[in-house]
């Protein structure tokens, strides 16, 4: 009796206890500098509703619903480093809660604390519910809508299917497998009509983005590659990040060998479950195989695009587990928290993995100047107060003594690497070169 009530009792505080978890782990080192989209998100929050829409979003390939979140996000409680990643933090556990009730929906209670308890500590879950992007938003938003797909609770399907059409483009390659499962449901088409509404009036929007965005190709060659190609390494990585996080390892050799072991046991848990579950497989697999045939003509194939999927990638490998023996999935179980939390603290813990570092850049530089090798790239010394001392190097008249040169994705903006000739030919000498976690500078100064 005393042992069936305190089962009953550790029932109860288990998912409070996980969500808690989540929300602990990802207010872990969340003060980083922000790295340049993050800035980028920072400056459009700060801009009026008139720039936002005329200005800044259709020279960006992004719906406008997250950038408005954060404009009146800001305006309540500002723009630091902190707030602007809090929204993030705050999907992200929201997903680990959603996943529990599609988990138990489908399967049982035991699976659904499992699942939520390793995508609670998966370490890229937690990198991108710490980043002031719309990534954790769009996947709260993809497994509310597989979690209203499951209930048929089809006016909730499709107020979040428009809010999802207008927050991420690449998260709407979850659509095919709803209409693959509900082909012959009548009210699930009919919920589809309001978002088609919605995102056919932003179509003229969209449209001049994506013109603009493949104008990128002619003019930017080497970004267009950066955007993501159809490669195998990005084809590769999909799996590996997923598994592993955001963290890699200066030997190949073990980082594939760790790597591969990743794979395979999850691989080896996952086709333990029974196929009928069929939801959760086109889940994980659909919105990646179109995504790598998008890629063909449009760069989207980067891994952190299809975060979205990652809710299910969990929920798979969490039935695989309980479908174990009792010894079988204690071992398994912990083998894999194991590697989440691995991954998650070499993160947490390990400035190399983290992000790049603006702000102590904007530091170390001072009051100098900063010089570009175009006019871009530059938003995150903006948001660190540096507007008045970036000049492009076009427009550069050579007369300060001390100055800085970006080197930052140069091989991209300025593959001849015009800057620093025509930097040199001002008689400038190089005197030193400082990395600021993948952020590249170098001083110049003259005699």
């Amino acid at each position: 009796m005393i042992a069936s009530n305190y089962m009953h009792i550790l029932r109860k505080i288990a998912l409070p206890g996980i969500l808690l978890l989540g929300i602990i782990i990802r207010l872990i080192s969340l003060n980083q500098s922000l790295w340049l989209d993050e800035a980028t998100t920072a400056l459009a929050a700060k801009m009026s509703l008139a720039d936002l829409f005329g200005k800044f979003l259709p020279a960006d390939f992004h719906p406008p619903f997250y950038y408005l979140l954060m404009h009146f996000w800001t305006a309540v409680f500002g723009a630091s480093e902190i707030s602007l990643r809090i929204p993030s933090v705050l999907f992200g556990v929201a997903t680990v809660y959603i996943v529990f009730l599609i988990s138990k929906k489908l399967f049982d209670n035991k699976t659904a604390l499992v699942a939520s308890i390793l995508l609670a500590t998966s370490g890229l879950s937690i990198y991108y519910s710490q980043e002031a992007r719309m990534y954790s938003l769009a996947t709260l938003l993809v497994s509310l809508l597989v979690y209203f797909f499951i209930q048929k609770r089809w006016i909730w399907f499709s107020a979040v299917l428009a809010v999802l059409g207008m927050t991420d483009y690449v998260s709407l390659l979850i659509l095919p497998v709803f209409w693959i499962l509900g082909r012959k449901n009548k009210k699930f088409w009919l919920s589809n009509i309001p978002p088609a509404g919605v995102f056919v009036l932003w179509s003229p929007v969209f449209i001049w983005q994506l013109l603009s965005g493949l104008s990128v190709k002619s003019a930017l060659p080497g970004w267009w590659q950066v955007l993501g190609t159809p490669t195998i390494k990005n084809m590769a990585l999909i799996p590996v990040k997923f598994i592993l996080g955001r963290i890699s390892f200066d030997n190949n050799l073990l980082y594939g060998a760790i790597a591969a072991f990743g794979v395979a046991l999850f691989g080896y848990l996952m086709l333990k479950v029974r196929k009928e579950v069929k939801i959760m497989w086109l889940w994980l697999f659909v919105p990646v195989v179109l995504g790598i045939l998008l890629s063909f003509k449009i760069p989207t194939l980067t891994y952190f695009r299809f975060l979205f999927c990652l809710p299910a990638l969990y929920i798979l490998l969490s039935k695989g587990l309980t479908s174990l023996n009792k010894r079988q999935f204690w071992a398994f179980t912990l083998l894999v928290l194991a590697i989440n939390i691995f991954s998650s603290g070499y993160y947490l813990f390990n400035p190399r993995f983290q992000r790049e570092d603006w702000r102590r850049a904007a530091e170390t530089i001072g009051n100098e100047v900063i010089v570009f090798p175009a006019a871009s790239q530059e938003e995150a010394l903006i948001y660190y107060g540096k507007v008045d001392q970036i000049v492009a190097v076009k427009n550069f008249s050579g007369e300060p003594n001390s100055i800085w040169l970006s080197r930052y994705v140069w091989e991209v903006v300025d593959p001849a690497d015009s800057a620093l000739s025509r930097i040199k030919n001002m008689g400038y000498n190089k005197a030193g070169e400082y990395n600021f976690n993948g952020v590249v500078f170098w001083k110049f100064t003259k005699e």
